[in-house]
């Protein structure tokens, strides 16, 4: 059996070195065997399935994730904690991943998951993104100097014939992605399989008038394998592309979609209900692996993130550490496409297309109605922003 192991790190707040040892000790145990270490006596399950400390050494003061998820009342030391865990305690699993790697001692306090380091055979699990950055831009036809543009049909409560309505002025005023609003699912008032049609059915006919490229990703998140069965109905329909929200879903659902050959379609990760694990507070996981890094691994091609100075409270430095988590070189896997929204403004586009630069896909939503009710040429404007910031 192989011998490779993957490596989470965790910032530990302890008060002395010998606490935080201490605690790692007990992650180690916990997201592994959960058995008393003393009783056992099988020589692989003590060296080989129970975690290993690689390392723990106080945290510098200028380590970059220093400040994640701090809040007042911790203990006033930090300490960096390496544990490695062997292959198979994962499986193939991306639900069993994330057990390994924070499943029991995300109850506990002060623990916070920092950085993760898988081994090459771990991507030929979990592959990323199909399409990723370029991908994209070669589906929606968008030069690579430009920003990507996406849209959302909203508000919740709006009749399917309205909600196609704006998908194809959306799509005549030449966005590179629609997708649904995140609350609109299969409720009395919007009936999914009605909806996604009537959508799919209006971006496909508007690109095919007026040479458009626009993708239209169908929201299917929902209860167990209704995922999949809204998925792959989607895609039957016309839809081009899919969304999801791994956080209500789980990222099972994400990778099984992202890895399923018969749909094939590029994938919009949603942070819904996401807030719980990257908020400030006593334990939780960075905000850049869980919104942005997580998602690529497990498939998404646009992981969503809230961009800082709109009604989110995220600051300019964790927007930055996200947007290069998504993207960064890995030379296992396609850099995914950022795509910040929430506070992405007219006002604000310059300063944040100087921020996060051209390869994004700025995601936006109320600014796109404040301009007024004709949402076709508001989506014009918008991109004829992104196109002089690219010169």
């Amino acid at each position: 059996m192989s011998e490779e192991r993957f490596i989470v790190t965790y910032r530990i707040a302890a008060n002395s070195y010998d606490e935080a040892k201490q605690i790692a000790w007990s992650v180690q145990v916990e997201q592994t065997i959960e058995f008393p270490y003393e009783f056992v006596t099988d020589e692989y399950i003590k060296n080989t399935i129970t975690g290993r400390l690689e390392s723990l050494n106080p945290m510098p003061a200028d380590l970059a994730y220093g400040t994640v998820g701090i809040v007042s009342d911790v203990p006033s030391e930090f300490y960096i904690a390496r544990i490695s865990y062997h292959v198979s305690t994962a499986g193939v699993e991306a639900t069993q991943l994330m057990n390994v790697i924070f499943g029991n001692s995300s109850l506990q306090p002060h623990i916070w998951v920092v950085d993760i380091e898988l081994p090459a055979s771990m991507y030929d699990v979990f592959k990323g993104p199909r399409f990723g950055l370029d991908g994209l831009r070669s589906l929606v036809h968008t030069p690579p100097q430009r920003a990507m543009i996406q849209a959302v049909v909203k508000p919740m409560g709006t009749p399917n014939e309205e909600l196609a309505r704006m998908c194809g002025a959306y799509t005549r005023g030449g966005a590179d992605v629609i997708k649904d609003d995140h609350g609109i699912t299969n409720q009395s008032f919007t009936n999914f399989k009605d909806r996604v049609a009537r959508c799919a059915n209006e971006v496909r006919t508007m690109n095919e008038q007026y040479g458009h490229h626009t993708l239209y990703a169908a929201n299917v998140s929902g209860d167990g394998t209704e995922v999949l069965e809204r998925a792959h109905y989607a895609k039957e329909v016309g839809a081009t592309a899919l969304m999801v929200a791994p956080s209500l879903v789980g990222f099972g659902w994400l990778h099984a979609l992202a890895t399923d050959e018969s749909l094939g379609l590029p994938i919009i990760a949603h942070p819904a209900f996401g807030g719980g694990f990257v908020s400030p507070g006593v334990s939780g996981v960075a905000d850049y692996l869980y919104l942005g890094w997580l998602p690529r691994l497990f498939g998404a091609d646009m992981p969503i993130f809230v961009s800082y100075g709109g009604r989110f409270t995220f600051t300019e430095e964790q927007c930055k550490w996200i947007s290069h988590y998504i993207k960064v070189d890995n030379p296992y896997m396609k850099p995914a496409c950022p795509a910040p929204g929430g506070g992405v403004t007219d006002a604000r586009l310059d300063e944040l297309v100087s921020l996060y630069g051209p390869d994004t896909m700025f995601l936006v939503g109320g600014d796109m109605f404040r301009r007024g009710p004709n949402i076709e040429d508001n989506m014009k404007y918008f991109v004829s922003r992104l196109e002089g910031l690219s010169r």
